[in-house]
């Protein structure tokens, strides 16, 4: 198991609770691509010859444990760093914390190979013919505010274009917020009554507890349209094409 070390500072704005703390970690500093392999080798783990798909999956968790430990990990992909959250009292000072005492996050950035494939990158722009249907432009936790992540059981927003959930009364079983899990073997489905508000721009719920830590695939399904009060003759849908991080 991996610890990282984090040192406690007092938290100045709240000056009714003298007793409470913030977390920064404590950085061991840099790993590249090549110092991940290196970590790699002394586990005995042989680089050539070998499952493309598996070694990727390898190198990918020794990334993540690396970051648990307190490392930045540089790829050309992406930059990982972790980060803290939340307060600790007296009492917690130089004790082991479990993660769940506060938010213990990986936040990445990305990196060379990103900024130049999108540097190269061309767009092709084509209107989307009428009639349209809902689109789903941002999910995040209204609170936080982070893209494409959100907290069990804590509120969800979508935001996008002609999403409110509204349809005939004989379709309310096919209406509603979908989260799929990533491997598709867990549907949870969020009924057009617990979203409020229920808009063509917003959608806001708070995530059942079905919707466990992990990634998830986001729909939405809907008979409305934009600027009419009768509805389309199919239940229309639209899949948010970034997958969503539950924490």
């Amino acid at each position: 198991m991996s610890t990282v070390k984090a040192t406690a500072h007092l938290n100045e704005l709240t000056k009714e609770v003298t007793s409470d703390y913030y977390l920064r970690p404590n950085l061991l500093g840099t790993l590249r691509e090549d110092d991940i392999i290196r970590r790699l080798k002394k586990k005995e783990i042989a680089t050539e010859n070998v499952n493309g798909k598996a070694f990727l999956q390898v190198f990918q968790r020794e990334c993540a444990e690396a970051v648990s430990e307190g490392y930045n990990v540089i790829t050309g992909l992406f930059h990982a760093t972790i980060g803290i959250s939340g307060a600790v009292h007296t009492q917690d000072l130089g004790r082991h914390l479990p993660a769940g005492k506060v938010n213990a996050r990986m936040t990445f950035t990305q990196g060379e190979y990103a900024r130049e494939a999108l540097k190269n990158m061309t767009i092709s722009v084509a209107e989307q013919p009428a009639p349209t249907g809902p689109v789903i432009q941002a999910v995040t936790n209204p609170v936080a505010g982070l893209p494409d992540t959100l907290n069990t059981g804590a509120m969800a927003l979508l935001q996008g274009m002609r999403i409110a959930v509204r349809g005939e009364k004989d379709r309310e079983g096919e209406i509603g917020v979908y989260f799929t899990s990533i491997d598709g073997t867990v549907e949870v489905h969020i009924p057009a009554g617990q979203l409020s508000p229920n808009t063509p721009k917003k959608l806001q719920f708070v995530l059942p507890a079905g919707v466990t830590p992990g990634e998830w695939r986001v729909k939405v399904a809907t008979q409305s349209l934009s600027k009419a009060l009768s509805f389309t003759k199919d239940v229309r849908e639209y899949e948010y094409p970034n997958m969503i991080t539950v924490v």
